[in-house]
């Protein structure tokens, strides 16, 4: 249920759309016991930080709570100061400082977190501590605390030198900083708040295309019953949200709503959080929603619960989680891609592992949808390119992405969008091979796309785009185009359930069985006649019928007519526990 906060006391229930909501609880096996934790979320997966006294430890780990890389040996194998991460749809960044060393150090992955590289360390014999990063368009901002004063540094991603540090607090005495961005067309901002002696936090901002600061006593907010030393942070196209913890008033988790650009505040309350927390984590999601999350002692909550602004002054509240025995929770981080907001948390229940929830909101529709001409031997045929969604339900999804498609002659009208293929998630093209001769304009084809998320949930549809042809292939516009296919199965190494999928060019007995590597058959998934088209099944090694040992397994395929196989393939996969 969802929850619209008017200051404190004042709830009233709204609905909340069928279709989307939190997923189901997923027990993980990253262990954290009480060390620190971060997380950031692309399209590759959720990229999780675990800081423990002497290693700082890496782990990628897909929506369904299953952990997809274990780095070893660790990022670093000793202590580290204030580990921090972030990126973007391509690239991930962790940001921290060796506490042997004296500069900042940058790894960096390309590939979705199996391998990393260092960037040149910044700033030089600095010292640093409370450091934070975030990307912003095409530049990695850090920001940091030496002495009683607080830096900011940026370098493009693309490559070059890091600016000269920025004194953002000036004359200030200032700890604990804490950065934002926003960016939307030419517009792009960084923000930044710390404390300052007093009891006071403020807030500034940094324009990149102008190169110039806002004032340094901009945005003044000021506790006077505590000590703001672990603020969250977010910031959306018309406000910046801070939330603090209240040290006097029963560790209350405060919320104030600043307007950009004027200082006015538009709101203020506290949303009960009653527990101490070492830091406050936030995001922004892609709709403009920007969320913290925490254990509440609201009444009828007493659970983690999601807080957050919807681009208004009025507080948002849906419960996250609750069950029987939890007791209040220190560090609950969370993440988002797209709008879906992942969070991650360790409980009193949890056996000293992450606990993992996700909000499942729509896709976002598929960007930068192209056509362009794809020669292969004398013939031309029109070639599909798109942006990966960066949502992580999404990649791992089979045929996440549908391709339509509508035809016209010259001025007449134009058919009927039909559906012509899919392409898998982690997947960006898509060749229409049933029209061709792009060099002549007797037709126009004109082509969109949507996506599918793990859970069936669809996007809207992308733009569109056109291109001319001559003539039509072997198979009508209106039919989908199948051939017979066994693709590997995702995840793999899998614990315990994966998926596997395949495709038909014609109706047929299809079975699909798994065998051990002495040729045992130790599963059947399929025994059926099945009509042409793609198809996917999942393979839980852990089901009724027994559980399955770590190993090398082999699943085959064999699809036939009337005794007649016309279609047999196997591939192996690996379970590991």
């Amino acid at each position: 249920m969802k929850y619209l906060l008017v200051l404190i006391l004042f709830c009233l229930p709204t609905a909340i759309a069928q279709t989307i909501g939190w997923t189901e609880l997923k027990e993980t096996n990253i262990t954290v016991r009480n060390y620190n934790y971060d997380i950031f979320t692309n399209g590759s997966g959720n990229h999780i930080i675990v800081h423990e006294p002497n290693a700082l430890k890496y782990y990628k780990m897909d929506v369904n709570g299953n952990t997809v890389i274990d780095l070893n040996p660790p990022l670093e194998s000793s202590a580290v100061i204030s580990p921090s991460i972030s990126g973007n749809a391509s690239i991930i960044y962790v940001v921290y400082r060796n506490s042997i060393e004296t500069s900042i150090k940058i790894q960096y992955s390309l590939d979705g977190g199996l391998n990393w590289s260092t960037l040149i360390q910044v700033p030089l014999n600095s010292n640093a501590s409370s450091i934070e990063s975030v990307v912003s368009k095409d530049n990695l901002h850090v920001t940091y605390q030496v002495g009683s004063s607080v830096y900011h540094t940026y370098r493009p991603i693309s490559g070059g030198n890091w600016t000269i540090p920025f004194n953002v607090s000036e004359t200030h005495i200032a700890s604990n900083p804490r950065i934002g961005v926003w960016n939307s067309g030419s517009e792009d901002k960084v923000y930044f708040t710390y404390n300052t002696t007093g009891n006071f936090l403020r807030m500034r901002e940094y324009d990149l295309p102008g190169n110039t600061w806002s004032n340094v006593n901009w945005d003044i907010l000021r506790c006077l019953t505590c000590f703001p030393l672990n603020i969250g942070f977010a910031v959306d196209d018309t406000y910046l949200y801070a939330f603090w913890l209240d040290n006097f008033l029963s560790d209350l988790l405060q919320w104030n709503v600043e307007e950009i650009g004027t200082g006015n505040s538009e709101g203020s309350g506290n949303s009960n959080g009653n527990t101490y927390v070492e830091k406050i984590f936030s995001t922004t999601t892609a709709s403009n929603e920007s969320y913290t999350a925490a254990w509440s002692t609201i009444p009828g909550f007493n659970s983690i619960v999601r807080m957050g602004f919807d681009g208004t002054a009025s507080l948002l509240y849906d419960e996250i989680h609750w069950e029987a025995g939890l007791t209040p929770v220190n560090i609950v981080n969370l993440s988002s891609a797209g709008n879906d907001v992942h969070v991650i948390w360790k409980d009193n229940l949890s056996n000293n592992n992450l606990r993992y929830k996700y909000y499942d909101d729509i896709p976002l529709a598929p960007q930068n949808l192209a056509v362009q001409i794809y020669t292969e031997g004398n013939e031309t045929y029109p070639k599909l390119a798109w942006s990966l969604n960066n949502e992580p339900d999404v990649f791992i999804k089979l045929n996440a992405y549908e391709i339509w498609r509508r035809t016209k002659m010259w001025s007449q009208e134009w058919s009927p969008w039909s559906l012509i293929g899919y392409k898998n998630g982690n997947q960006s093209e898509y060749i229409d091979y049933s029209i061709g001769g792009l060099y002549t304009e007797a037709y126009t084809a004109e082509y969109k796309i949507r996506a599918k998320d793990q859970n069936n949930h669809y996007s809207p549809y992308s733009s569109t785009v056109s291109i001319n042809f001559s003539q039509f292939n072997k198979l009508s516009h209106s039919i989908v185009k199948n051939e017979y296919d066994l693709s590997q199965n995702y995840p793999n190494p899998f614990n315990p359930s994966t998926q596997i999928t395949y495709a038909l060019a014609q109706d047929a007995e299809v079975t699909v069985k798994i065998y051990d590597m002495l040729g045992t058959e130790v599963r059947e998934l399929v025994n059926e006649t099945q009509t042409a088209g793609n198809y996917d099944v999942n393979f839980d090694a852990k089901s009724a019928e027994g559980e399955l040992s770590s190993g090398v397994y082999i699943y085959r395929i064999t699809a036939s007519v009337n005794g007649k196989i016309l279609f047999s393939d196997a591939k192996q996969m690996l379970l590991m526990k």
